[in-house]
Formats: C-alpha cells, structure tokens, sequence
C-alpha cells in the first residue's frame, strides 16, 4: 500500500475513535441509500465502515452515483476534488469486500410502499437535457419568447431538485403570459431571406438581453460539463402543468433523445418489477395498490413514447398520465 495512503488511513481509524464522520453513499440504478462512518479516500476510492462494525469496506469512485454523492456529501466531495490527479491503475474491489458489501443484492421492493420509494429514487437520477446551438430556432419553432423559454427551463431545474416530502418547496417564478391566438388561425412564420433577412436576423440577435444571454451561456456551460440539471420527476411535474411551464418542458423533452430514453427505461423496469412483484403472496396485502402504479406506469410510457421530434403537438393525455404517476409516489 502506498504510505501516504496508509498514514491518511491510520489518521482516519484514529480520528473515529474521537468522533465519526457520516458519509451517505449510494451506487448508480441501486435504489438503496447506505450510511457509512468515513474513514479516508484517496483519487479512485473511498473506505468507509458500517456502523457499529470494524469490517473497512473500500468503494472506487466509479462504482457510485457520483451526482448524487456530490449533492448529498459536498465536504467528502470538496475533498476529494482536491485529491484528484490523472493517476490511473485503479483497483476492483476486492472479493472481502465484496461479500461485505450492502450494495451487493439491489434494494428489493416487498410491498406498494418500498416499490414506490424505489422508482422515486430511480427517476430522481440526473439527466442532462438538450444542447442549446440556437435558441432563437426552437423559440421561433413554438411561437415562444426567449424569456419565457428561460422561465421555463429555469422552472424545470428547481421541479427536478425537490422531491422529497421533507424538502422545502421552491416556488417557480411567475409564468411569462403567452400570447393569445385566434382560433383557427395559425401565426405566420417571419421570412428570412434575402439581405432583409440577414438585417431582420442581426437585429433580433442584437435585441436579446443581457439576462436571457447570461442564461444561455449557463446552459450550455452545465451541458458541456455534463452537469445533468434535470431529472424524471422534474420533467413530469413539468409536464402536468398548463401553460408555458408543460410547453417549455416539452420543447426540451421532444430535443432530448438521451434524457426520454432514460425515463422510459427506468419505467419500464419497475412496471416488469411491479407486475412480479403482485403475484407474490408477501405482497398480496398491498397487490391492489401495486397494480395501480402499475397502471399509471404503463399509461406514462405510453404517452412519453409520443414526444419525440416527429410529433409536432402535445398529447392531451401526457398531462393526465404525468399527474396520475406523480400522485402515487411520495411526494410533496
């Protein structure tokens, strides 16, 4: 072992003794959420130990959930980052390890309530959104104005972060007022051609404020940094709402192939987790609860698999199915 890894390890066996730091870890499609005492870490690893327990267990860095490591450890993460060089040769985890692991069996669901907690935390996962070339393109594409896009979009940020029903609810702003058309009349599409076009097309670019550019340069920097701002339950809480706070998160969703590929796997994968479990006598108390979210799954998928780049228009049940899931799960 290298000694300055040894010294910080027998620094941290020492420093337990005095008072243990708690470290939450948790590993990437594992809903379970384990909490550790904090021994040390290095570039590649972490070793930890269960409460109560002198068994060390050493976990590398790859084998987590970083996002959510970071957001729910920011000490141990800051720590880590110092760290940090281009050293490679990182090590698997050994098979003592291993056999010590609690993540080695994924967190089972046994009844309506632990399945609903786990496909929660599944579709709390981090996604990464679209890349923002030209804004003015998929304003123009909608009729919306740029300000209300940011509205949105920055809307869709807070809906994915709060989840839980012990956070505190962040209020969205006020929805920008969209502007009303006459039915049946389509507006008409603003013709750029020619030098009036180029004229017409640098003026607008010249128009744009200082926030909305601000904003724009944000959003392509968490894209480029694979910040992953969004996630499942933000883009659902989005979309069962009226107005420009659905509208927006559409936009984004039908641009972002990644993002609707990972909601839909997750889905899919606690409906099949859903439809077994329910034909398991333990679970038959809760079975009826369990077919339910089942069912709003099943109806969630459906009208998810509809936003896509070749629809032009929102569903009128991608809404209803959004809000009928959120209510089964335990949110605020």
């Amino acid at each position: 072992m290298n000694p300055v890894r040894l010294l910080g390890l027998l620094l941290g066996l020492y420093a337990i003794t005095a008072s243990a730091e708690t470290v939450q870890l948790r590993k990437a499609g594992n809903a379970a959420v384990v909490s550790f005492e904090y021994i040390t870490l290095d570039e590649s690893t972490i070793m930890v130990k269960l409460a109560g327990k002198d068994a060390i267990i050493s976990y590398k860095w790859d084998d987590l959930d970083l996002d959510w490591v970071k957001l729910n450890n920011p000490k141990i993460w800051a720590e880590r980052e110092l760290l940090l060089t281009s050293a490679d040769g990182d090590k698997k985890m050994s098979k003592k390890d291993a056999e010590l692991d609690p993540f080695a069996a994924e967190f089972v669901a046994t009844d309506a309530k632990s399945l609903a907690k786990n496909l929660t935390i599944a579709l709390r996962d981090g996604l990464k959104g679209i890349d923002i070339v030209k804004i003015d393109i998929v304003c123009k594409e909608f009729q919306l104005d740029e300000s209300a896009f940011w509205t949105g979009y920055e809307d869709l940020k807070k809906a994915s972060k709060v989840v839980s029903k012990n956070e505190v609810v962040v209020k969205t702003e006020a929805p920008v007022e969209e502007k009303v058309e006459k039915p049946g009349v389509k507006p008409r599409a603003p013709v750029v051609n020619g030098q009036k076009g180029k004229v017409a097309a640098a003026k607008a670019a010249a128009t744009r404020t200082p926030e909305n550019l601000e904003k724009d340069s944000a959003a392509k920097k968490d894209y480029d940094a694979d910040a992953k701002p969004f996630s499942a339950i933000g883009y659902m809480r989005m979309l069962s709402e009226t107005g420009l706070k659905g509208k927006t998160a559409w936009m984004i969703l039908r641009r972002a192939t990644e993002d609707r590929k990972n909601i839909l796997a997750a889905l899919k994968k606690y409906e099949t987790i859903a439809a077994e479990l329910a034909e398991k006598p333990d679970a038959k108390a809760s079975r009826s609860e369990i077919l339910v979210l089942k069912k709003a799954m099943g109806a969630a998928i459906e009208s998810i698999e509809k936003v896509n780049r070749d629809n032009s228009t929102v569903e009128s049940r991608l809404q209803s199915d959004c809000r009928s899931l959120l209510n089964q799960l335990p949110l605020r």
